[in-house]
């Protein structure tokens, strides 16, 4: 199995405890983390973070980005994106498209049935306008040989905050994947076995997030997260287990358990 971890999780150690970036990494890596998940922005403003990743034998699992396609085309940012992916050796970029304002109410009263969430969103002019810029990030990563995903996105104004607003975007572009997010489908109170079902067939990534009163490392909250990633690994699953829990408080050492948690699952699933 493979692990990567938030580069903003390495950020906020270091600010937390005083270490450097590069024993933070270096201790990262000995944890059996392989790879970041960094963002497009601050790559792309701090140059000097390849090297320091290359002196820690770590790659770059995922290049994410915020956009604004509910009100304009963004081909620009679009293709400094997958360009920051390819210089980072990154095969993925994860897209989060927009957001709605205030259809964000009769959007939450379709949630759970398709036919409902493909009615409003094949006619919300926000949603259409999204859907078409996905179309062509997708289509300028694919000329690129960089795979494009999005992920069941944790706040109620996405409209991939759902499967079935997921599933519309997908039904939409046949080359768009999915990053699946053990956190998130608790949004829309979501059963995440009944999700994972769903979406498995395009899922090519996946977020290991738990939940509790605060954010903690992967199997400190309620969450089923040994169940969930034994399952996803008995599918037969190859891609990276992304560890996500920000703003933790304390961050060193919820990446450190996270991995070895992740590590632990992964063993007893191949063991049974």
């Amino acid at each position: 199995m493979k692990i990567s971890v938030f580069y903003d999780h390495i950020l906020q150690a270091a600010e937390q405890t005083g270490k450097s970036l590069p024993e933070l990494l270096h201790e990262a890596r000995e944890s059996g983390i392989e790879a970041v998940e960094i963002n497009m922005t601050y790559l792309s403003g701090h140059e000097e973070t390849y090297g320091l990743l290359e002196a820690a034998d770590l790659k770059v699992s995922c290049v994410y980005e915020f956009y604004e396609m509910e009100s304009r085309r963004e081909t620009e940012r679009a293709r400094k994106h997958i360009e920051t992916a390819r210089k980072a050796g990154a095969g993925m970029i994860l897209v989060v498209p927009g957001f709605f304002s205030e259809e964000t109410e009769s959007f939450r009263e379709c949630v759970g049935d398709q036919e409902r969430t493909d009615k409003f969103l094949n006619e919300n002019e926000k949603a259409l306008r999204m859907a078409e810029g996905m179309a062509e990030i997708t289509a300028l990563g694919a000329e690129a040989g960089i795979r494009v995903v999005i992920e069941d996105f944790d706040d109620v104004r996405s409209p991939i905050s759902c499967v079935s607003g997921m599933k519309w975007f997908l039904g939409r572009i046949p080359e768009l994947k999915v990053t699946f997010d053990t956190g998130n489908f608790i949004t829309h109170k979501e059963d995440i076995f009944t999700a994972w079902q769903a979406l498995r067939d395009r899922v090519i990534h996946v977020h290991c997030k738990d939940r509790g009163t605060q954010s903690v490392a992967v199997g400190d909250g309620y969450l089923p997260m040994a169940e969930i990633l034994t399952e996803i690994l008995q599918s037969g699953y190859q891609g990276y287990f992304a560890i996500e829990h920000f703003d933790a408080p304390e961050q060193e050492n919820c990446i450190r358990r996270s991995a070895a948690k992740i590590q632990e699952i992964a063993f007893i699933s191949q063991s049974s």
